[in-house]
């Protein structure tokens, strides 16, 4: 006949199954070791104490465009950020990075900390405060119908556009977009914007009645 036991040895409990014998006018006892009633795990977590891998979070088609487009720019400021950036969102470690473009790993991480908490607007100098405004698919819209319209048919006294007069119009109408953010949706829309280009502007200052 056999039951269970629990004895404690230096302040840990151990679990043990004796079966019980007679033998003559005698018991005697068998012990057999079952092991600890709370087993301690002695394996360390390899990856305890250690910080979490820096990357690139989930980038919106707008940045991918924006980062691919830029990967060869003539501006070192930008492409060095696009560079980073894209070789973080193929999965390369900032360690990988370093070696790969040899630039110092703090500068690297603190960009991908600045991409990932300001998005777009760290390629402006200075001008890297806060996260970039979002705009619907309505206000892009508007924006793009305003770009292909003359100045002069909404009331403006100049014949062409540029980001900086777009932007400022675009705030007058209630949507609050920096020149540089109008710059990338004229790229997103390259195609359309290069074919109306070329025959919607002119500087005759009677262009707009000639042609609207």
């Amino acid at each position: 006949m056999s039951h269970i036991e629990i004895h404690t040895i230096k302040g840990k409990k151990y679990k043990y199954e004796v079966t019980n014998y007679r033998v003559g006018k005698s018991v005697k006892h068998k012990w057999k070791y079952l092991g600890a009633v709370n087993p301690i795990n002695n394996r360390k977590n390899p990856n305890a104490g250690r910080k979490p891998k820096l990357k690139i979070r989930e980038m919106t088609a707008e940045e991918k465009d924006f980062v691919k487009q830029n990967l060869k720019s003539s501006k070192s400021f930008i492409k060095d950020r696009a560079r980073i950036i894209q070789l973080s969102h193929e999965g390369k470690t900032v360690k990988q990075i370093s070696q790969q473009l040899n630039f110092h790993r703090p500068k690297i991480e603190k960009i991908i900390k600045q991409f990932n908490a300001k998005g777009l607007n760290i390629f402006e100098r200075g001008k890297s405060t806060g996260k970039p405004r979002r705009i619907t698919k309505e206000q892009r819209a508007l924006i793009l119908q305003w770009l292909n319209t003359h100045p002069e048919r909404l009331g403006l006294h100049f014949n062409n556009w540029s980001h900086n007069r777009l932007s400022d119009y675009t705030k007058m109408q209630g949507i609050i977009v920096s020149p540089s953010q109008i710059g990338r949706i004229i790229k997103q829309d390259e195609i359309k914007y290069k074919k109306k280009r070329a025959h919607l502007y002119s500087n005759d200052p009677n262009f707009a009645k000639k042609n609207f």
